[in-house]
């Protein structure tokens, strides 16, 4: 009997050691985290100021609007949003860490077409370095979240299902933009181009179809299924949909000015929808977290 007790003692014991490992080993993942996040959030200021003061610095197209936009945005959007984020997160915010995967996932999904798309410039190397940052970062992050604690925080008001049919249509759209011009490819032999380049086709749809289309979709049928994943999925990808849908509205602002192109362009008021309708499914996440403080992996005791 009395070897039963110990056994019983000496069980219970190994499990609390091994809950206090987890924990310090969840502990180490955020803080990393959030430094890596910190350590994107300050290259990609300085990366997008160089940028827009030496537009030159990139060559080829990407040395017009393109530049200038995309730098722009990220600067004066999604940059302020991740530190924002960062702050409040490390503070238990459930809302702000939403933020922090979404402008984390954003700087990875931006930086893509950096690492992949435009000749090599002298910001090479920071921008592969700001790309690598950004994806490790929204790893670890992903990886010591309370995911039970977080979904037991959502309203049973949030409107789960209407946002998963947004996020379905969106990757629907997109799919269909990138598949058309290569089954044309099959049936007439056209090689598909972006804007007479055959190459930006390849770099941009093997990243939407890579990056974004299977994680929208996952995201849609998670919060189909009110899934805890499916909320920090959607908010992520949401946020993600509004400021890159801005990215390229505001590449068609400069476009107008430097070019003279049609400013108000099918493309243009698309990315107008865009962004209202991400920032719409955005908002409807957040606050639908309810406010109770969350006791996160980073500040449990």
């Amino acid at each position: 009997m009395q070897a039963a007790v110990m056994n019983q003692h000496f069980s219970a014991a190994t499990r609390v050691a091994s809950e206090v490992e987890n924990e310090k080993a969840h502990r180490q993942k955020s803080r990393l985290a959030y430094v890596l996040s910190a350590m994107v959030a300050l290259s990609a200021a300085t990366i997008s100021i160089i940028g827009i003061a030496f537009p030159s610095i990139y060559r080829g197209n990407w040395g017009s609007g393109t530049s200038i936009g995309n730098d722009l945005v990220t600067l004066v959007v999604a940059v302020p949003t991740l530190s924002f984020a960062i702050v409040y997160s490390v503070r238990g915010s459930i809302r702000a860490t939403l933020l922090w995967l979404g402008a984390l996932y954003y700087m990875f999904y931006n930086y893509a077409f950096y690492v992949f798309g435009i000749p090599v410039t002298k910001l090479y190397l920071p921008i592969i370095v700001t790309f690598a940052l950004a994806g490790l970062s929204l790893a670890l992050g992903m990886g010591s979240l309370d995911i039970g604690t977080i979904a037991a925080r959502f309203s049973p008001r949030t409107p789960g299902k209407p946002i998963a049919v947004y996020l379905s249509l969106a990757a629907v759209m997109v799919s269909i933009l990138w598949c058309k011009p290569w089954i044309k490819f099959l049936l007439t032999g056209r090689v598909p181009d972006v804007n007479g380049s055959e190459y930006a086709y390849q770099v941009i749809a093997a990243v939407d179809l890579s990056f974004m289309v299977p994680l929208l979709i996952l995201a849609a049928c998670l919060l189909w299924m009110r899934r805890p994943w499916g909320y920090v999925l959607g908010a992520m990808m949401s946020l993600q949909g509004a400021v890159y849908n801005a990215v390229m509205g505001t590449v068609c602002v400069f476009n107008w000015r430097l070019t003279g192109a049609k400013l108000f362009s099918d493309w243009f008021v698309s990315c107008l929808v865009g962004v209202s309708l991400c920032l719409l499914c955005v908002c409807a996440l957040v606050l639908g977290v309810r406010k109770v403080q969350m006791t996160t992996s980073l500040n449990a005791t």
